[in-house]
């Protein structure tokens, strides 16, 4: 079995055989990231149905930090919760989560290299 002692590893094991617990850690490890985040700015936002798509903060000089989700995986989380297409997904990405402001809250999306 694997042994990880990084809560943000990036496991490359099948995690059912792998001892991080990965899957379960995620959720805590997401948890305590939104405490930090709201100690640096308590306006941050986030979509609560895409908190999974989560991968980060961005920080710029002069504006406050925010929450950086996975574009990517927020299509995945639209097509398998959802039953969307990939085309439906992009679609409702795009107006309703990309479309969206919240204020100076809002979060980022990052579309990732492959």
């Amino acid at each position: 079995m694997a042994e990880h002692t990084d809560d943000y590893h990036d496991c490359q094991d099948n995690c059912e055989d792998c001892s991080c617990n990965k899957e379960s850690d995620r959720s805590t490890v997401i948890d305590n990231f939104l405490e930090d985040i709201a100690s640096l700015n308590e306006e941050a936002q986030y979509p609560t149905d895409l908190k999974d798509a989560i991968i980060g903060r961005v920080e710029r000089f002069g504006t406050p930090t925010l929450i950086l989700l996975d574009r990517e995986k927020c299509l995945q989380i639209f097509m398998e919760r959802d039953g969307m297409t990939r085309e439906d997904a992009e679609e409702f990405f795009e107006f309703n989560v990309i479309g969206s402001w919240v204020g100076e809250g809002t979060p980022c999306f990052a579309t990732l290299l492959e």
